[in-house]
């Protein structure tokens, strides 16, 4: 299954680039650091983890912080906290973390694009207001699970009885549902409804300056490179004590879904349904991300409803990302 999330420029594959190549295992030549900081791998600088595990690191100045490399492990120089507080945004959304380096790459290394190639690309939908047909007249790209990065001209078209309508997700070859190849056929290409429009402040399009502009979706696009597993040992609802492991998927929820237990005060980070419903014997277990080649755990089963509920499938994980640094530091 294809992995469709992309960060623009901020996956630290991409950021590395070429210079991972650059340096062997045995490069311990480091750049001088200014006064009061030091040349140390990126996982032992916990000011510099706060930042990245947090999303508030410009990407330029992590770039600007790496003095050296062990192997293909970036060294940056540390410093304090309120030395970077001057570099620090209010709101960076898009820079990634571990579980995610992987999202976004091409699956197909080839210079002709084939299924699979640039799976963050997606076909911009105009309805005609007359008849209802979709035509795709432009072309977009993702950049988080509820937006697509475009020009303003094309967000804002409504030529000849068209306005904006929907993206399609998923689509190669636009006579084929679903595409196939020699080897496997893809998901049907799904279409997801357009809630609004950002356009630039500064976009006149007169000119065609600041031509760009962010399609917001009405709902998250559904990646599948990122469905998450729960394992462990217990009890199933409605099934007896099972001596074997278990082994299935969850699907995260809006925590809002989980309503029913915040109104009693408990505490929910992340909130999830599944086809089954883990009861006792399941505390603890992780839920866990398969990115390509690495396992990655992202939650702890809390809790959920009771067992002897028919009516509520909903159980509550702990988020591991809120939980990163401390991680590190004990560990």
């Amino acid at each position: 299954m294809l992995c469709i999330f992309l960060f623009i420029f901020i996956t630290l594959n991409f950021v590395f680039g070429d210079n991972l190549n650059s340096y062997s295992r045995d490069n311990e030549n480091n750049l001088v650091c200014p006064d009061s900081k030091i040349c140390i791998p990126v996982d032992y600088c916990s000011d510099m983890m706060v930042l990245l595990n947090d999303a508030t690191l410009p990407i330029h100045q992590f770039r600007q912080s790496i003095c050296g490399y062990i192997g293909k492990n970036p060294k940056v120089c540390c410093s304090s906290l309120k030395q970077l507080g001057n570099f620090i945004p209010s709101n960076n959304p898009y820079f990634s973390d571990e579980s995610r380096q992987d999202c976004g790459k091409s699956l197909v290394k080839s210079s002709i694009p084939t299924m699979g190639s640039y799976p963050f690309l997606v076909r911009i939908g105009f309805i005609n207001l007359n008849n209802g047909n979709l035509k795709y007249s432009c072309t977009g790209t993702i950049i988080n699970e509820r937006t697509i990065l475009t020009t303003a001209t094309c967000a804002l078209a409504t030529a000849n009885n068209y306005k904006l309508h929907s993206v399609l997700v998923g689509e190669f070859d636009s006579a084929k549902n679903p595409d196939c190849n020699e080897l496997f056929c893809a998901h049907c290409a799904r279409s997801y409804n357009i809630s609004y429009v950002v356009k630039h402040p500064n976009f006149r399009s007169d000119l065609y300056e600041y031509n760009i502009a962010l399609i917001r979706l009405n709902e998250s696009i559904n990646f599948t490179c990122n469905t998450p597993i729960l394992v462990g040992w217990g009890k199933l609802s409605g099934n007896k004590d099972s001596t074997e492991q278990h082994a299935f998927f969850m699907k995260i929820l809006n925590l809002q879904d989980c309503n029913e237990f915040i109104d009693r005060g408990l505490s929910v980070e992340l909130c999830t349904i599944g086809r089954e419903k883990p009861c006792s014997g399941f505390s603890g277990s992780p839920l866990i991300q398969y990115n390509g080649h690495r396992y990655s755990v992202i939650g702890l089963l809390s809790f959920g409803s009771s067992c002897n509920s028919n009516n509520n499938p909903l159980s509550v994980f702990i988020n591991i990302q809120k939980y990163t640094v401390w991680i590190r530091e004990n560990s």
